[in-house]
């Protein structure tokens, strides 16, 4: 049990990370990677998504031998397609109109 609980605690860990780094660039309180070239949206808000889809995927594990069937059965497939969408995203590129505010105010500048 021990080395499950250690999976679980490092996948939560590993995706609250990428869940910091997105969100924090999605509210605008890091903004500093807009002006570095080797960055883009494309490599900096998946992040978000990836992480969270993580934390569901954690959830899904500690949970699995539970009788919350339901809760994990949802936390699974909104893993998965969170996971699937941050791939896609980092892939094909964010479409505009999935990135704040913000940032869509900063390439009219430019």
């Amino acid at each position: 049990m021990d080395g499950v609980l250690s999976m679980i605690t490092g996948i939560a860990a590993v995706s609250a990370g990428f869940t910091v780094v997105g969100g924090l660039a999605y509210l605008g309180r890091w903004r500093t990677w807009v002006h570095k070239r080797a960055w883009s949206a494309d490599r900096v808000f998946p992040t978000l998504f990836l992480g969270l889809g993580g934390m569901l995927l954690a959830t899904f594990a500690a949970l699995l031998e539970t009788r919350l069937f339901v809760v994990t059965a949802v936390a699974i497939v909104l893993a998965f397609v969170l996971i699937v969408m941050s791939v896609l995203l980092f892939v094909l590129g964010v479409p505009r109109w999935m990135t704040p505010r913000w940032y869509r105010d900063v390439l009219d500048q430019r």
